[in-house]
């Protein structure tokens, strides 16, 4: 990121820089090099750079976002044609760099792009979410679009076998991740004006049950895989941790309902109660059984 500031002569805004440090990371232990291992190999430094670069892409894609820096047409158009840019912005300048290195990076560019406009797509169709009219159902596809090909496109930086159950499983757990976001960020979205489908939930058990739908879709997308079922096995394991994220804060969740399972209205929920602290033993030690129930109920 400091070399990209001294060819563009810009600064990283500090959320981009915690996004493409935290997320990167995170990404890249948890996923990235489980996913590898299934061919019974670590991910490479070319592999891993290319980690790094996609968090530094959407760290400046949230950017541009988030500060109207540019309208979603005028990003549909440097999408489309990236060297036809003249704008001197330093975030869109790094945009178009990283953007184009990425590219280069992948085995399959077309399929690479192709990602990259249903993300942009289901980014525009998430500003519908501060609509409060709109329908949970549609907040429900935004959500697994947005967080599904998010995780997709990580799939073309790893040198795996080409495969369409791969790809279902990287994009189902992509959902998962998504909507676990939106659980934790509850109390944030619902100050923003942001409808989620978590803060627009009324009964928990509906919304607990969506949660292990999804989940078990998961799952059947791995048994699906043409490896071994050793290999599923150990894939399943090192990646369950993943929605054992999202049952810590449903966890949470279960304690704010009423004697009839109804869930309270968020905007009149304090913070403390929405937030969860996963340096918490108690937590941790949650995190751990959900990620073991999970592994053993395939």
């Amino acid at each position: 990121m400091f070399q990209l500031e001294q060819t563009h002569h810009g600064k990283f805004s500090p959320s981009a820089i915690q996004k493409a440090c935290r997320f990167q990371a995170v990404q890249q232990i948890l996923i990235n090099d489980a996913f590898a291992q299934i061919v019974n190999r670590n991910t490479n430094d070319f592999e891993r750079t290319s980690n790094k670069l996609y968090f530094i892409l959407t760290g400046l894609y949230d950017d541009i976002i988030d500060q109207k820096i540019l309208t979603t047409e005028e990003l549909d158009n440097l999408f489309a044609d990236p060297l036809k840019n003249t704008s001197t912005l330093f975030e869109v300048k790094t945009l178009i760099d990283v953007h184009l290195q990425l590219i280069k990076r992948t085995k399959n560019p077309d399929l690479y792009k192709n990602t990259l406009a249903k993300i942009h797509q289901a980014q525009k169709d998430s500003l519908q979410q501060f609509n409060s009219q709109i329908e949970q159902s549609k907040i429900l596809d935004i959500t697994l679009r947005k967080g599904g090909y998010s995780l997709l496109m990580c799939s073309h930086y790893i040198d795996l076998p080409p495969s369409k159950e791969m790809d279902q499983c990287w994009y189902q757990l992509g959902g998962i991740i998504q909507l676990t976001n939106d659980l934790y960020d509850i109390y944030k979205d619902v100050k923003e004006g942001i409808y989620t489908y978590p803060n627009t939930s009324t009964i928990y058990q509906d919304l607990k049950d969506r949660f292990d739908q999804l989940t078990n879709t998961w799952k059947t997308t791995i048994n699906t895989l043409p490896f071994s079922r050793s290999q599923k096995n150990k894939l399943l394991i090192q990646l369950s941790l993943i929605p054992a994220f999202g049952n810590i804060a449903l966890d949470n969740l279960s304690k704010l309902q009423n004697n009839h399972g109804n869930l309270p209205r968020f905007n009149d929920v304090e913070r403390k109660d929405l937030i969860i602290d996963m340096e918490k033993t108690k937590n941790r030690f949650n995190l751990i059984r959900h990620a073991y129930t999970i592994a053993k109920s395939s």
